[in-house]
C-alpha cells in the first residue's frame, strides 16, 4: 500500500468513527469536560447539584485567605477533669512498711526496727497490716497512711512510729501506645508528667510531627489533637495523672485521583498544605495521550456547615495555569479528576474496529478546543 493511499485510508477511518465519539458506549473513565460544564451551567436555571469554578490566581488567593494558620484543631482537652495529684497509692502498688516502738533511752531512731513488712496493695485498695488488719489505702498519700496506721496502733504500745514507702508504684503509670517507638507503662513524677514528657519517655512517634495525631484517654473522656499543635501550643501540653492512655496514630489526610493521569488511587500526605503542583508531581501528571488539559478538575464534597459542593476547574492549556496549580491549596478528600480528550474516543473506536493500539499516526489533539 502506497503512503498517499494509507493516508487516504486512515482520513476515510477517521471520518467515519469520528461520529462514534460521540457515542455514550465508548468506555471511559468519568464523566467528559462537556458533560461537567454543561452540569455547571445549570447551577442558576435548574439547581445544578455543584458549583463550577474556574481556578483563576484571585480565586486560589481568595481560598488561600481562608485556610487555618495552625494545623487541625485540638478538640476535649477543655472538657477533660483536671489530672489528679500524684503520689497517691493504688491498686497493685507494692508498700515497704516499717514500724517500730520509742525507747525511753532515747535511742530508737538508730535501733533495728521492731517490724517490716512489703504488701500489695489488692484490687479493691486494701492492705492487711498486722495488728491493724484490713486497711484502705488506695487514693492516699504515703504520708496519709503512716498517721492512719499510727493512730490505729496508739492503744497497742507507745507512741508506735509507722513510715511507708510506695516501692513498686504500678498505679502511679500513663500508657503510652500506637506509632510510639517504644510503646509501654510509663511512670509520672513531678516535674515530668506533662504530655510531651510522657510521649518523648517512650521515644517518640515513629511517624512524621505532622502525620501524628495524638489521642489522650482520661476515664471516659477522650481529648485529641496533631502532634504539631501540641508542641506549637503549650497550653496544650497538659499534665498527665495515673491511669491516662496516651495513643499515637496517624493523621490521615489524603487527596484522591481518577481519570487520565498516570498514577490513580488514594494518596496520603503528610503535610500541613499540599498544593496542587504537588499533588499532580505524587501522580506523575498527567497522561499524554489521554488527558484533555483543559479538562483539570478538583471536585471538593460539601462540607460539615452543609455547603454545596464545589467543583473548580483548572485550564492546564493556558502558561500561568501552573503557577494557580502552585498557590491553590488541596483539602483532605479532595478529588483530583481529568477527563479524557476527544482523540482518546478516537483511539478507543480504532482499537475495537482495526485493531489499532496507538494513536501515533493520527495528529494529536487535532488543535480541537476541549
Amino acid at each position: 500500500m502506497t503512503p498517499a493511499l494509507s493516508a487516504s485510508l486512515r482520513v476515510l477511518l477517521l471520518g467515519a468513527v469520528l461520529p462514534l465519539t460521540a457515542c455514550a458506549t465508548l468506555p471511559e473513565s468519568g464523566p467528559s469536560t462537556g458533560a461537567i460544564l454543561h452540569g455547571g451551567a445549570q447551577a442558576a436555571a435548574q439547581g445544578s447539584p455543584y458549583h463550577l469554578v474556574d481556578l483563576t490566581a484571585p480565586v486560589a488567593a481568595r481560598l488561600n485567605a481562608a485556610l487555618p494558620k495552625a494545623p487541625p484543631t485540638a478538640t476535649g482537652f477543655a472538657s477533660l477533669p483536671p489530672a489528679a495529684p500524684l503520689g497517691r497509692i493504688g491498686p497493685g502498688d507494692l508498700l515497704n512498711i516499717t514500724l517500730w516502738e520509742p525507747n525511753p533511752t532515747g535511742t530508737t531512731l538508730l535501733s533495728p526496727p521492731g517490724l517490716q513488712v512489703s504488701l500489695n496493695v489488692d484490687p479493691s485498695g486494701l492492705i492487711d497490716l498486722p495488728y491493724v488488719g484490713p486497711l484502705r489505702v488506695a487514693g492516699h498519700t504515703p504520708l496519709a497512711i503512716e498517721q492512719r496506721i499510727m493512730a490505729a496502733l496508739k492503744a497497742q504500745g507507745h507512741d508506735i512510729q509507722a513510715a511507708v514507702l510506695d516501692a513498686k508504684p504500678v498505679s502511679g503509670r500513663a500508657i503510652v501506645a500506637g506509632s510510639a517507638s517504644r510503646p509501654g507503662a510509663y511512670p509520672l513524677e513531678p516535674g515530668s508528667q506533662s504530655l510531651l514528657d510522657v510521649i518523648a519517655l517512650a521515644g517518640g512517634s515513629r511517624l512524621a510531627e505532622g502525620a501524628t495525631l495524638v489521642r489522650l484517654q482520661r476515664g471516659a473522656a477522650e481529648a485529641k489533637a496533631p502532634l504539631a499543635n501540641i508542641t506549637a501550643n503549650p497550653t496544650l501540653d497538659i499534665a498527665l495523672q495515673p491511669g491516662d492512655t496516651v495513643t499515637l496514630a496517624p493523621l490521615r489526610r489524603a487527596f484522591y485521583a481518577f481519570g487520565a493521569v498516570n498514577h490513580p488511587g488514594l494518596f496520603p500526605y503528610d503535610r500541613q498544605h499540599l498544593t496542587l503542583v504537588q499533588a499532580l508531581a505524587q501522580i506523575a501528571g498527567l497522561q499524554d495521550n489521554l488527558a484533555a488539559p483543559r479538562g483539570v478538575f478538583i471536585y471538593r464534597p460539601s462540607a460539615k456547615n452543609g455547603a454545596q459542593p464545589t467543583i473548580y476547574r483548572l485550564d492546564l492549556s493556558q502558561p500561568q495555569s501552573f503557577f494557580v496549580a502552585g498557590q491553590f491549596v488541596l483539602h483532605p478528600n479532595d478529588i483530583i479528576y481529568v477527563s479524557d480528550a476527544p482523540i482518546a474516543n478516537v483511539s478507543k473506536v480504532l482499537q475495537t474496529i482495526s485493531g489499532v493500539s496507538g494513536i501515533a499516526g493520527i495528529p494529536r489533539n487535532f488543535g480541537a478546543p476541549y
